[in-house]
């Protein structure tokens, strides 16, 4: 793209492009590769939903504000910094299992996240606006800056004009690298058959192979685009537009029946599993907080398979109202199921939620299927969002119910994006 400063003006389909992706979580750049950016919004190494939606929401900000970098830094580095995503950690790369010092939040890297999420926003979006115009403007003219910092290449395509639909651009659309400036001039029908400008040949390029030692994926790359760059996100932005439920926000690779991964195996429902239901409120907490290590007026921080960390205190138990809730819909018996179905759960999914203000948000869903030794089967559920969270543990009657029947019980819970499974 042109510059670091944008329009004022929200630019409609880059908006769209962006609210329209999901969310994916990786270790390292590589491990979501090229088109799939058109689906799914990623920062390496931001393994916290938390992380993800406050990057996200900053970008979209700087979108539909036309806000320059320095803002979007100044909103987002004090969040970053207060929830410890910021300078070096340790930790685990999840393909190798090695332990790693790696690079969380610098100011270098806001740059990088802000400016190739906007660059590819405004290429999406762009791209979307040639298709529609093309019948006057079926053209189009490579610009590069010229800077002393361009790519050579990048330099002999300066002023390369080919039609919209030439194949050429599948691969050369801009941005093509890192920091990449290059953009793309419409040019009418009318200037080409009035001489006014001249169609190019398609240049012939050299390819080198290059090897995502992440994914395995060997790829031929053109000479002068940057792997992970060599595809046009406008034409893949397609693919990042699957209808969203009840028309108001983007999918995250929602799952049918025939798509989900087999059932976990059951876990042995514990002895004294289940608590007498004749406790009070304050028993039923102390026996959840107890789990955790915690107790009444003493926080713990739980880090949870996906590894987001939680705290772990009486305040899950009170309402907005500040009212006890331990026992509400009388899961006060099942505390210790519902404990152990959030530190030990057989997956954790992720999924869209609308919230009473009519906002929606992410839900973090653990799922866990206990097995007694009678062998009836139960279901333990800890949702949790932003807006607050909801546990609630349910029995499968053994009698009358075949396998089929209870699996299909089962899996109407089992919805969205699978972030662990065990």
């Amino acid at each position: 793209m042109s510059n670091a400063q944008f329009a004022p003006l929200p630019p409609k389909e880059a908006i769209k492009f962006f609210k329209s992706k999901g969310y994916a979580f990786s270790f390292d750049w590589h491990d979501v590769w090229k088109e799939e950016h058109a689906i799914a919004f990623t920062v390496a190494k931001a393994a916290s939903i938390d992380i993800l939606q406050d990057i996200r929401g900053e970008l979209q900000k700087s979108l539909e504000q036309g806000l320059t970098f320095e803002s979007f830094k100044k909103n987002l580095k004090p969040i970053l910094c207060q929830k410890g995503w910021w300078g070096k950690a340790v930790q685990t790369d999840p393909l190798t299992g090695e332990e790693k010092e790696v690079m969380l939040g610098s100011n270098r890297r806001l740059e990088t996240i802000w400016r190739t999420n906007m660059d590819m926003a405004y290429a999406a979006g762009n791209w979307q606006h040639y298709e529609d115009t093309k019948k006057t403007h079926p053209y189009l003219k490579y610009h590069c800056m010229n800077l002393p910092t361009s790519r050579a290449q990048h330099r002999a395509w300066d002023g390369i004009v080919l039609p919209v639909d030439d194949p050429w651009w599948d691969t050369h659309t801009p941005p093509n690298g890192w920091r990449c400036k290059c953009w793309l001039q419409q040019v009418s029908r009318n200037a080409v058959t009035t001489g006014k400008v001249k169609v190019s040949k398609r240049p012939v390029d050299e390819f080198e192979l290059y090897h995502n030692k992440r994914t395995g994926d060997v790829t031929r790359v053109p000479k002068g685009i940057a792997p992970g760059f060599d595809y046009n996100v406008g034409k893949a932005r397609a693919r990042a537009y699957t209808p969203p439920p009840l028309g108001g926000v983007p999918e995250t690779v929602q799952n049918s029946l025939t798509q989900l991964p087999p059932l976990p195996k059951p876990s042995k429902l514990p002895q004294n599993a289940i608590l007498p239901d004749n406790l009070d409120d304050s028993q039923y907490i102390s026996a959840f907080l107890k789990e955790f290590g915690g107790s009444v007026g003493k926080t713990v921080f739980f880090e949870d398979k996906a590894g987001d960390m939680m705290p772990i205190n009486e305040d899950l138990f009170l309402s907005r109202n500040k009212n006890v809730k331990a026992n509400k819909f009388g899961r006060g018996p099942y505390m210790l199921l519902l404990a152990n179905g959030l530190k030990d759960p057989d997956e954790i999914w992720l999924q869209w939620v609308r919230i009473n203000s009519g906002q929606w948000v992410l839900k973090k869903r653990y799922f866990k299927i206990w097995a007694g030794k009678d062998g009836s089967h139960c279901l333990t559920i800890f949702d949790k969002s932003q807006d607050g969270w909801v546990g609630t543990t349910t029995f499968v009657p053994k009698e009358g119910k075949t396998q089929e029947a209870k699996d299909t019980y089962f899996n109407k819970y089992r919805d969205g994006l699978l972030l662990y499974k065990k």
